[in-house]
């Protein structure tokens, strides 16, 4: 909880790296400040296109180059390094051994490090380093069942404290560009079991976080969210177009995994930073049964 609240409430700013299975790096500058009233971050990514992400509290303006986009998003829970996500926080030891380990240094900053490790097989494990003055996540690690780091974020350098005023000039950093064409996807609360969608067999300590229904172009998205309190996973349910043949099975990018399957006319896509034996079978426990919507659905819809 310290270190969720470290990440909303500082002041602080700083480079981190995002290290992926196969060699896979990303470079990004963060500038975060707190004013006692409101929250604002930007985030830029520093390799290839050069996209910038402003955050005023939960709303997220993201300057897309290579299209000329600006797109217009609340933000709904996902946590973005360096906060992490804990909203079970009471509930973690049921599903993860928590150890603490030998301190360490990271950014030229002693930190306090956490292993928290799977007492199943639908997990992946996390090592956590926090600034020991502070309680900021400095760098955190993914670690898939074969005990292999499949995603590393760390800071290389960072400045932590002082008033909002030392960060004004680098939250205020000219934009990309200008004539942009902004664009707010329409996104409206649902309860997917009132069409007939079931997601039943979650498995132990998941719980549906969010259920929505998401405008992209011309087509509607079913998307529900199911969190452990700390690992997350996203269910997207899409009617097929006229003659589609979507691939269907398991992917994996870095400590992502997908499994789409087709049911019926739609396809069924699920992802997460979790194991692919989650993934799975959260995607075969999805099923298209109309008229079968029951009163406990409704309840967990509202939660």
């Amino acid at each position: 909880m310290r270190i969720q609240q470290a990440a909303q409430r500082l002041n602080y700013s700083g480079t981190f790296v995002v290290m992926q299975g196969g060699g896979q790096t990303q470079t990004s500058r963060i500038t975060h400040v707190f004013d006692r009233a409101n929250e604002r971050e930007r985030v830029e990514v520093l390799d290839g296109a050069a996209v910038v992400v402003l955050r005023t509290n939960d709303e997220v303006k993201s300057y897309l180059p290579e299209s000329k986009t600006i797109l217009i998003e609340r933000r709904r829970g996902k946590a973005v390094f360096p906060a992490i996500l804990i909203d079970q926080a009471a509930a973690l030891a049921e599903h993860y051994t928590v150890r603490k380990l030998e301190p360490c240094r990271v950014a030229g900053r002693d930190c306090h490090v956490f292993a928290l490790d799977p007492r199943d097989g639908l997990r992946y494990g996390q090592r956590l380093w926090a600034e020991t003055s502070h309680g900021l996540l400095l760098k955190s690690q993914t670690i898939n069942e074969r005990g292999e780091v499949v995603e590393q974020i760390a800071f290389t350098e960072i400045e932590i404290g002082g008033p909002v005023e030392r960060y004004a000039a680098r939250l205020g950093r000219p934009l990309p560009g200008k004539d942009w064409r902004a664009v707010s996807p329409a996104i409206t609360p649902a309860r997917l079991a009132d069409s007939g969608w079931r997601i039943d067999q979650v498995p132990p300590g998941f719980r549906r976080m969010l259920e929505i229904r998401r405008g992209i172009g011309d087509a509607e998205v079913g998307h529900v969210v199911f969190s452990d309190g700390l690992a997350s996973v996203s269910v997207f349910v899409e009617a097929l177009k006229a003659g589609a043949n979507p691939v269907e099975g398991h992917a994996a990018q870095g400590a992502v995994n997908v499994f789409r399957r087709r049911v019926g006319e739609h396809l069924v896509t699920v992802l997460g930073e979790a194991p692919p034996a989650l993934v799975s079978r959260i995607g075969a426990a999805v099923e298209f049964r109309p008229g079968t919507a029951t009163l406990s659905d409704q309840v967990n819809n509202k939660r």
